[in-house]
């Protein structure tokens, strides 16, 4: 199972290298920011297809957001992309700035790209955080977190109660290990879910 599941985690994450380099989308955004590709990818925890991007800019406005947008339908050729302004939104748990998500058909599997521009400061703050969580992942929890992803990924409540993050949080800071338990772990100690944390 657990070879699987590395296996899959090498094949995923093979086709994100592909999409960021071989494509170019990594040379789209460095063209409007400093680009980190968080979540999963960076964890090299992927169990499904999906990118989570933060790009640093302090000076984005709509309209060279919506020339980022642009060429990222030219390089990627989404099928779908939704549009958020954060910066007028200001929607709970989202971080403060533009997105676009990205719905490509791409290496023969469909994929979900996520494009988060924020202010250096957050983008600071969030790359911090993603090299910390990683630090704190063993061998043994690297395979739970894997196992769970992997089992939960079609859960009713997942990406509307609970996130990857809480998985992980879970796993990392009460060695929680299987599904029941996890079910358990939601009932009893649920916080506010960090939603597009990216995980």
């Amino acid at each position: 199972m657990i070879a699987d599941l590395e296996e899959l985690n090498s094949t995923i994450k093979s086709e994100a290298d592909g999409i960021l380099y071989e494509n170019g989308l990594m040379h789209v955004l460095n063209k409007f920011g400093k680009a980190l590709v968080s979540g999963s990818y960076f964890l090299e925890l992927m169990t499904w297809r999906d990118l989570d991007i933060y790009l640093a800019n302090d000076e984005m406005d709509v309209n060279s957001f919506f020339e980022l947008g642009k060429e990222l339908a030219l390089c990627i050729k989404p099928s779908k992309m939704n549009y958020r302004n954060e910066l007028i939104g200001h929607t709970e748990h989202l971080p403060l700035g533009y997105y676009w998500g990205c719905y490509t058909f791409i290496y023969s599997n469909d994929w979900k790209v996520d494009v988060w521009v924020i202010s250096s400061e957050d983008f600071a703050r969030r790359e911090l955080e993603i090299h910390e969580l990683k630090s704190k992942i063993d061998v043994m929890q690297r395979k739970a977190i894997l196992k769970l992803k992997n089992r939960l990924y079609s859960h009713p409540l997942y990406r509307k109660k609970f996130f990857s993050v809480d998985i992980y949080n879970a796993v990392i800071e009460d060695s929680i290990y299987n599904e029941d338990d996890f079910t358990n772990w939601l009932l009893h100690n649920f916080s506010e879910p960090q939603a597009q944390q990216g995980y």
